[in-house]
């Protein structure tokens, strides 16, 4: 699954943020769950965080902690204090200045393209930079997760080859879901910090496309009838992520050879979000298309 290039502001998804209050335990959890991640790296001092990632072919997730209070982390501390969980939707941008005034356009008070840059450290010792601009939105512009544009000044700084094979054989990003009473009221919300992206109905709720990627909404029953979620919520929050797998017996194996055994749904493996450090994921084989 690769990205849709288009001619639009916003493009898809660049990465989803999961932020975690202790980073070393989510390591060790998510290489459990059969990924490969990035060595531990250090963001710019001003930002105050630390973070791995999870590459796929087009997009990625990120394990993000915070080390020190700063202004730029504000949002991410706010996060935790509900505890791990998705907290931030990097949008997938050609470049900052385009997000930017696509933004101011519809009416919301985007921030200037702030630079920052965190070190790679590769096999045999080499070492090289990661840069990166982004453009945030406030806090609240959107519910249930922090909303920015991700530029990469250096893609093959962060796209390595070393980190794109898994053993759980994931490739990409399918899908978003987000739990909320009034779904359709923050579809409304989301669709218009998304430009470009188109809407569908679906049952409980409303689905957006960006690029290659989807976006659900859904009622608190939704959800929980449809990833065995403890409870509903009284307000919208981001509950799971579908991802791709090439070999979705390979991912079975992964899974099980980390002590995990998921529950099989469909053609998909769910593990809950007690073994994902707040996050319900859902392992999807390549070929098939997903409404």
């Amino acid at each position: 699954m690769t990205r849709v290039e288009t001619e639009e502001p916003i493009c898809g998804i660049d990465h989803l943020l999961i932020a975690v209050n202790d980073l070393d335990l989510a390591a060790a959890t998510y290489r459990r769950l059969g990924f490969t991640l990035s060595p531990r790296a250090l963001h710019s001092a001003h930002m105050g965080t630390a973070n791995h990632t999870i590459m796929l072919e087009g997009d990625y997730l990120e394990l993000l902690g915070v080390l020190a209070p700063t202004r730029a982390n504000a949002r991410w501390r706010a996060a935790l204090q509900d505890g791990n969980g998705l907290a931030g939707f990097a949008a997938a941008i050609p470049n900052a200045a385009t997000v930017g005034a696509a933004w101011r356009q519809a009416g919301f008070s985007s921030s200037d393209a702030i630079s920052f840059s965190r070190p790679v450290e590769r096999r045999g010792g080499i070492r090289t930079e990661a840069r990166f601009e982004v453009v945030t939105l406030p806090a609240d512009t959107v519910p249930a997760m922090s909303i920015f544009a991700c530029a990469h000044l250096t893609r093959d700084a962060v796209w390595l080859p070393e980190l794109l094979n898994h053993a759980n054989s994931a490739r990409a990003i399918r899908k978003l879901s987000i739990a909320a009473p009034d779904p359709q009221l923050v579809a409304d919300h989301w669709s218009r910090a998304l430009p470009g992206a188109t809407r569908a109905p679906i049952a409980g709720g409303a689905q957006l496309r960006i690029g290659s990627h989807l976006i659900d909404f859904v009622d608190p029953a939704s959800a929980v009838a449809g990833h065995a979620l403890a409870a509903g919520s009284d307000r919208a929050k981001a509950f799971a992520i579908e991802l791709e797998v090439a070999d979705i017996v390979a991912c079975r194996e992964a899974l099980r050879q980390g002590g995990l055994s998921p529950e099989q749904r469909g053609d998909l493996l769910l593990i809950g979000p007690e073994h994902a450090c707040g996050v319900g994921i859902a392992f999807a084989p390549a070929g098939t298309h997903r409404a």
